[in-house]
């Protein structure tokens, strides 16, 4: 009788294995990380936008407050992707690293970098990943 395979399992084995061969993990102990509250369940986050208006020397107008909410974002990818066409996977892949890539990594982040990575540069991603934890 034939076993199933489970190619998600085999895929996280296979990056785990990349990801321990080219970068050397962080000392648990140079870790220190506070507890932080957990975030709230649905709220979505204000974001502050410029206002172009021309407004007195000495008051300043305020800012409108525009909402992030997963929606607005799809929204927008949609609306890139109709701008950019082809080339917005690439895109895509550049604003995820970006976003990753911000303060302490998790194992998750570096798994998530390492596939991006991956998925971008195509036969020489062993080179381009190495590159990029030289380079950080």
């Amino acid at each position: 009788m034939s076993k199933k395979k489970n190619t998600l399992k085999d895929l996280d084995d296979f990056l785990k294995q990349q990801a321990a061969t080219l970068v050397s993990p962080a000392k648990l102990s140079d870790q220190i990380e506070t507890p932080q509250p957990p975030p709230a369940a649905a709220a979505p986050l204000p974001v502050a936008q410029e206002v172009v208006t021309p407004a007195p020397a000495s008051v300043a107008a305020p800012a409108p407050v525009v909402e992030v909410t997963s929606e607005s974002i799809l929204e927008s990818i949609r609306t890139l992707a109709k701008k950019e066409g082809t080339t917005v996977p690439k895109k895509i892949y550049d604003i995820i690293l970006q976003s990753a890539a911000q303060g302490t990594l998790s194992k998750e982040d570096t798994m998530l970098i390492n596939t991006v990575l991956y998925l971008k540069s195509g036969d020489n991603w062993k080179d381009v990943i190495r590159e990029y934890w030289k380079k950080r």
